[in-house]
């Protein structure tokens, strides 16, 4: 009987390489790549008036309009899932799409990144769950070193970022982005040379498949 496919979902804090582990991981383990759901630009485009988390909230729990406009689609370019030809009609009509998408990579292999793919794939035996983090100071001079920005900037990028990615899972699924109990690997990506992390995480990965 054949080994099922290898699943690997990666949630990263902004600051730790979550993009570029997540290829190099897909391309070790031959897997397609699914990128996340709110990618950094949109994320800074969505929380760059806010000032605080009670202002966030209101504005995730609005409704569809500003918050649904701003997800980057899934669809056949990945999965041969067809793109719905209307708009959504609900924010839940969204997160079923989604959910749907990544139900079905799963069954072919895929490495995913965000999107709370560790909780709607955590009955998938097969899957590994990973999350990469590290202490704020330290990532944020990654950001200012990866991206050029001053510390400012930066600074900004990276609250409005994560805040936007801690509140995706608590508005969709009331769980804390950051919780322990999400993930079978946490690493600290500040501390670990980016190629000992990809190796980590496909050591991981094969293994969670063989004892699947």
């Amino acid at each position: 009987m054949a080994a099922p496919p290898a699943v690997v979902t990666i949630s990263a804090a902004h600051g730790t390489g979550g993009e570029v582990v997540g290829r190099a991981v897909a391309g070790s383990l031959g897997l397609p790549f699914l990128d996340r759901a709110i990618p950094a630009a949109v994320a800074k485009e969505l929380m760059a008036p806010l000032t605080d988390v009670e202002y966030a909230e209101r504005h995730l729990s609005r409704g569809l309009g500003h918050w649904l406009d701003l997800f980057a689609p899934l669809g056949s370019a990945w999965l041969g899932v067809p793109d719905p030809l209307e708009p959504f009609a609900s924010e839940w009509e969204y997160l079923n799409h989604t959910e749907s998408v990544m139900r079905r990579a799963a069954q072919h292999g895929v490495v995913i990144l965000g999107r709370g793919a560790s909780v709607v794939l955590r009955e998938a035996s097969q899957a590994l769950h990973v999350r990469l983090d590290g202490p704020e100071e330290r990532r944020l001079a990654l950001v200012m070193a990866e991206s050029g920005l001053g510390e400012r900037e930066a600074r900004r990028s990276q609250r409005d970022t994560d805040l936007v990615r801690r509140h995706y899972l608590r508005h969709f699924y009331k769980v804390d982005v950051t919780s322990p109990r999400l993930y079978h690997l946490y690493l600290d990506a500040t501390a670990i040379p980016r190629p000992t992390l990809v190796e980590l995480i496909v050591i991981a990965a094969r293994a969670r498949v063989g004892s699947g």
